[in-house]
């Protein structure tokens, strides 16, 4: 008997993710080392990204315990942050892990469970030991492997069955268009940039299998962070340039992290690489053998492109082509809820995976009424618009773990300082940052305690 699907399951898991190099501060307390997030100095930034406001962030760090009640008060099943290498070995590589830095992440899950909320744990997100830059020059050097690969093992061993899921990395596949951010090294050519792809790829097929390894009940999977790339127009040229986006940002690294190989579509984008000195037989092996549990996505915007664009073009260009149908926000992203069931069903249908949303929001500058209300009513419709095309995506058959948003409460943009606010919660800068709930926040609870099925604003 066939039956069609209706909604959300009621294991759905709703939420929403924060990053530490942007939110958890206290970068110099608990004998935690420097990363290449506490030393930034990145000249092609916007003149808002100040990255010396990194240390201090959102100041969870201090705060953490408050920041987790307002998640059980809204309801969360579910939360993602991610830890940070430099707490648990402050130079990378010490001889023991920092005592002090697996307290506090144990004493975050315990605030967690005391809510049953299900923590999410990114490994990596832009944040390499300073010592290993270094040292070795981080991602450029195969022993990053044995370094990243052991820090892993630390965290997983200490926290087995108190995290189910893992995810090795945070939006991995953006280091083709900055390295300098996500690894603390400009790659110089696309030789060096291939080399430092390809020591990502195999780390994270090792902390995959170092993850089932030590927790066979835990699951894993790799993360994507893309958009849905339109063509213009229907010139074959256009159609031909959105595919390439697509395969070189996209499926490209997908393959390898879904289906444990490099695309040969892939591999020609490299150009003049000569890849037998840097993938040996044994790397095929390892990538090829490794079976993720899930996919973990991220969505924003969709990008309409062309293949001979006006006008001087920059480095972002493939993610933030406008397109001239959709509404963008203040910073040029284009909001387009049908891109994202779009982006849900293509990736589905491409690679059979279930998929835990890791983010997805919108940056605005909100603002504080003379009552002390902060009205974000364009993140309500935002959110609600998304919602509901991915409401439409499970009902055509897409398997879902969860939905997070980004961000859980406000904290830095990676480019755009703290003006470009996500969270359900504000966080005041100029007032010793205290909390305050957003409009949003109300709305999310109800969100969370109907199943999705009210949207209303």
């Amino acid at each position: 008997m066939f039956k069609l699907n209706k909604g959300f399951n009621k294991n759905f898991k709703w939420g929403s993710s924060t990053n530490a190099q942007q939110f958890e501060g206290g970068f110099d307390e608990g004998s935690k080392g420097l990363s290449i997030a506490d030393v930034r100095d990145i000249p092609s930034m916007p003149d808002d990204s100040n990255f010396e406001e990194f240390k201090v962030g959102s100041d969870h760090y201090h705060r953490f315990k408050e920041d987790i009640k307002y998640y059980g008060e809204m309801g969360f099943k579910i939360y993602r942050f991610t830890m940070s290498w430099t707490r648990i070995f402050p130079n990378g590589n010490d001889a023991e892990p920092n005592e002090a830095g697996l307290k506090y992440y144990s004493d975050m899950l315990s605030e967690l469970e005391k809510y049953h909320i299900e923590p999410v744990v990114t490994l990596y997100a832009y944040d390499l030991p300073v010592n290993l830059l270094k040292q070795y020059n981080g991602w450029m050097d195969r022993q990053i492997m044995t370094d990243y690969v052991r820090y892993v093992q630390t965290v997983v061993t200490r926290f087995k069955g108190r995290v189910k899921y893992w995810v090795p990395f945070n939006e991995q596949n953006y280091l083709l268009l900055d390295s300098e951010y996500m690894a603390g090294y400009g790659a110089k050519n696309q030789t060096e940039l291939f080399t430092m792809q390809h020591h990502f790829n195999l780390s994270y097929a090792q902390a995959v299998k170092t993850v089932h390894a030590i927790d066979p009940a835990a699951q894993v999977g790799g993360n994507i962070g893309n958009i849905c790339a339109y063509p213009m127009t229907a010139n074959p040229k256009d159609v031909e340039k959105a595919d390439e986006i697509m395969k070189r940002l996209g499926y490209g690294p997908a393959d390898v992290y879904f289906r444990g190989q490099y695309s040969q579509f892939y591999l020609r984008g490299f150009k003049d690489v000569d890849f037998d000195k840097i993938v040996t037989d044994d790397d095929l092996t390892l990538l090829k053998a490794v079976k993720p549990d899930f996919m973990s996505l991220t969505y924003y915007m969709s990008s309409a492109i062309e293949a001979e664009p006006k006008g001087e073009q920059s480095p972002m260009y493939a993610v933030k082509a406008p397109n001239p149908y959709c509404k963008t926000s203040e910073w040029g992203w284009t909001i387009d809820p049908y891109g994202f069931k779009h982006y849900l069903e293509d990736f589905y249908n491409r690679y059979g995976l279930p998929i835990l949303i890791l983010e997805n929001g919108l940056g605005a500058r909100d603002q504080v009424a003379a009552d002390g209300t902060i009205d974000d009513s364009y993140r309500i419709k935002y959110l609600a618009d998304h919602i509901a095309r991915m409401e439409e995506a499970v009902e055509d058959g897409v398997e879902m773990i969860g939905y997070l948003t980004w961000s859980a409460t406000d904290l830095y943009s990676t480019r755009e300082g703290f003006e470009k606010r996500y969270g359900f919660v504000y966080v005041d800068k100029e007032h010793d940052l205290k909390r305050s709930k957003k409009r949003s926040f109300g709305w999310y609870q109800k969100v969370i305690a109907t199943n999705g099925e009210d949207l209303s604003l």
